[in-house]
């Protein structure tokens, strides 16, 4: 009677090495992957959005919030800190620049509530300033250059 395990598993003087690969499997790998797995499922929502994020929402928005509050909260969102967003060349940072004095044009005092409802701090950051940009440049329907389409 046999099992179908080549033989060199099953003999004798071989054990401990098979019990040391169990050991690291079932003692190291596995713990590691679904410890990753289950960490990385806890910092998003289970609608794929980032929980820093959510509470932001939760934080910021009330009953009686305004379009522009809502906009700028948007805007803040954590989503837009990520690691592997491109550094801008000088042509995307000259179209933003243009985006956003059109902006000041065509809507100044809702560009002007969307920026001072968020912190000094948030809008120093490039990427933060970059969303507020593109998301008043959608809702105006201000056309948008395909290289800044495919940034976001």
């Amino acid at each position: 009677m046999g099992i179908a395990l080549p033989q060199w598993i099953i003999e004798g003087k071989n054990n401990i090495w098979v019990l040391g690969v169990y050991g690291l499997v079932f003692g190291g790998a596995l713990p590691a992957f679904v410890g990753r797995w289950w960490f990385g499922t806890r910092s998003k929502t289970k609608d794929g959005v980032s929980t820093r994020s959510a509470a932001l929402f939760f934080r910021s928005i009330k009953e009686d919030s305004t379009l522009e509050e809502l906009v700028a909260t948007v805007g803040r969102a954590y989503e837009y800190e990520s690691d592997n967003i491109k550094s801008m060349s000088s042509e995307v940072s000259a179209e933003l620049d243009t985006l956003e004095k059109t902006i000041t044009e065509k809507a100044p005092k809702l560009w002007d509530e969307a920026t001072t409802v968020g912190s000094a701090s948030l809008l120093k950051n490039s990427t933060v300033k970059q969303a507020l940009i593109l998301l008043f440049a959608h809702l105006l329907r201000l056309p948008v250059s395909t290289s800044l389409q495919k940034r976001m």
